[in-house]
């Protein structure tokens, strides 16, 4: 167990040398002893299948049928489900451009038809 440990953080420091200055500073902002360099990548199919996506994909069927627009813009389709799902998980950056349109919308500000 003791070896693994070690092991462990000698392959840590090993990848942290291996960064450019820029990398470690980042990473020496955040606490060396918080990074973890060996994370499991995240399951594509969580971001599909997950009750946030699931309600966002049903969120945008009913705002395309309101607005009587259509998703053959693929383009179009994530941008607006990004937008969406964010919202729903609380992403600062999602509320920044909800934010946005909202004050936007109260300031007049409308696009040109």
């Amino acid at each position: 167990m003791e070896d693994d440990s070690k092991e462990y953080e000698i392959r840590k420091k090993a990848i942290f040398d291996s960064m450019s200055k820029r990398g470690q500073e980042r990473i020496l902002k955040k606490g060396y002893e918080n990074w973890e360099p060996f994370q499991e990548p995240k399951d594509p199919r969580e971001r599909i299948f997950s009750p946030a996506s699931q309600t966002s994909m049903a969120l945008l069927e009913e705002f395309y049928k309101a607005a009587g627009l259509s998703k053959d813009s693929v383009s179009l389709h994530k941008e607006l489900f990004d937008l969406c799902r964010g919202l729903l998980m609380g992403e600062s950056r999602a509320r920044a451009i909800f934010e946005l349109s909202v004050w936007l919308k109260e300031k007049g500000v409308a696009p040109p038809t």
